[in-house]
């Protein structure tokens, strides 16, 4: 009798893990996706000042010279944003999945 409670414990921790394990992967994804959006978006905020920034040089003065270089600056900030971005994705990825999967039971 006391065998099969206990039994019955391990079942509903098992349960109870898989449910919380679940919900984290659910909870990652969402994390992910706003992630991504919010990402976008500072991305797109910035391309947009920039690209204002360059518009008012540009009627401003007609020095191709500058306007080549402020665009080259601006591919270049953009790129590096990129590359940061991708370098932190791969972390953001690892922690959360050190967190999923380093589920703590408590008794």
């Amino acid at each position: 009798m006391e065998s099969s409670r206990g039994i019955q414990q391990l079942m509903e921790a098992e349960q109870s893990a898989t449910k919380i394990v679940q919900e984290m992967r659910e909870a990652k994804v969402e994390r992910m996706k706003q992630a991504k959006t919010e990402a976008a978006g500072v991305v797109e905020t910035y391309k947009a000042e920039k690209l204002a920034e360059f518009r008012a040089k540009e009627s401003g003065s007609s020095l191709s010279t500058e306007n080549a270089a402020l665009e080259k600056k601006t591919e270049a900030e953009i790129a590096a944003m990129r590359v940061t971005f991708e370098k932190n994705k791969q972390d953001v990825i690892q922690m959360i999945l050190g967190h999923v999967t380093n589920v703590k039971l408590e008794y």
